[in-house]
């Protein structure tokens, strides 16, 4: 088997990164016919999501029924199972939804990069790259049947075609790169017709900014693709920082003058004064200041990925031997007068003698926690380098 897809640059092979956001990303689709049916064998197979649907560890939401362009509602294919005094809630009947499955339904497996080891890594070095959310969706639909009616994406999408094939029609966008918050109403979009139709086998990719609309159909083969999805930051989300700084100016706190919305006469002093209140935010406005802000808090949005569980673990004590990261993996950030902590995008407010302590701790390569006993006084110091070593700061020496 091959070495498993984990970064967009081996995704988007042969075509080049360079001349993707050049020529296509938020402007054309992309399709990659690639004439190779095991590309994305290292990444899932068909038979991976059939185990996946089978073993019904995947409950509700994680597997959702959909025809015609809805879903199903859940307890149409869930059901729950009562254990003692327990239940296990949202439990796929698998037998309901191979029912469903041979009479035309689509299976969808949300945010299977969750749950799905090659997926999570390849989402999380794309996250890396993008600076922006990435995730990925399963689906199977069997041979002669319709998907989705036309409806558009909010998110940039990516689709791996992982088995059989899928006839996709695509439409004029209705809206241009629309907000996350303009959600598709599929209604409104019958009976335009298609610009362009594609067939993906295995092995082939088809990009789509935002806003395309698109519809999918299958004809004798049955179809097996995973998409990955983008969901992007845009300037809108910027100025909502901006917007957010205006709450400390006093002058914006005012009140509109009284009958402001029922008085044609109010209307001129009403424009006057957003004119103004919009001149006043901008010379306000320290751009770095909330650049950084913004951009720390997109950080901070990022979940890591969970180190696995082991069972071969001992309790951290003062005597242990320690490892911090390496030092490109975490900063100190000085920020109105105190430290904080940036690792694997979160900021941890540190107070002076706890900075000390981990700034003498990030000074070493490795120590016993015992040696920092000047820093803190011992029951201190044991919190916090247990708190370092649970949130994956610190690790045990090998």
């Amino acid at each position: 088997m091959t070495s498993a897809l984990a970064d967009f640059a081996q995704l988007l092979a042969p075509f080049g990164t360079d001349e993707f956001f050049a020529r296509h990303w938020e402007r054309q689709h992309l399709l990659l016919h690639r004439n190779d049916p095991k590309f994305y064998e290292s990444l899932l197979t068909a038979a991976d999501l059939e185990g996946i649907i089978s073993h019904t560890d995947a409950r509700y939401p994680a597997i959702r029924l959909a025809k015609g362009g809805n879903y199903f509602a859940p307890e149409a294919y869930t059901r729950n199972i009562k254990h003692g005094d327990e239940s296990f809630l949202g439990v796929p009947d698998v037998r309901r939804i191979s029912e469903e499955y041979r009479q035309g339904a689509t299976i969808a497996l949300p945010a299977l990069h969750r749950t799905w080891p090659a997926l999570g890594v390849l989402c999380d070095r794309m996250t890396t790259e993008f600076d922006h959310p990435v995730h990925a969706n399963g689906y199977m639909t069997p041979g002669n049947a319709a998907g989705f009616t036309p409806h558009y994406d909010v998110h940039e999408v990516f689709v791996l075609q992982i088995a059989g094939s899928k006839r996709w029609s695509l439409y004029a966008p209705v809206i241009e790169l629309p907000h996350r918050n303009q959600i598709c109403t599929p209604q409104s979009y019958s009976g335009q017709v298609p610009f362009e139709t594609v067939d993906l086998n295995a092995g082939d990719l088809l990009y789509l900014p935002r806003g395309v609309l698109h519809s999918t159909t299958t004809a004798a083969s049955f179809s097996a693709h995973v998409t990955i999805g983008i969901t992007v930051y845009t300037w809108v989300d910027v100025l909502k920082e901006t917007l957010q700084q205006a709450i400390d100016t006093p002058e914006l706190r005012k009140s509109l003058s009284p009958g402001f919305a029922s008085r044609e006469a109010q209307k001129p002093a009403l424009r006057l004064g957003l004119c103004e209140a919009l001149d006043r935010l901008r010379a306000q406005t320290d751009v770095g200041r909330l650049i950084d802000v913004f951009t720390a808090r997109v950080r901070a949005a990022r979940a890591p990925r969970p180190p696995p569980f082991q069972a071969d673990v001992v309790v951290v004590t003062l005597d242990s031997i320690l490892e911090p990261p390496p030092a490109g993996n975490y900063a100190f950030i000085e920020e109105a007068g105190e430290t904080m902590l940036e690792f694997r995008g979160v900021r941890y407010r540190l107070s002076a003698p706890v900075a000390s302590a981990v700034r003498a701790l990030c000074a070493r390569t490795q120590l016993r926690g015992a040696e920092l006993t000047d820093q803190l006084d011992p029951e201190s110091l044991l919190g916090l380098l247990r708190q370092l070593f649970d949130i994956g700061f610190l690790r045990l020496a090998r």
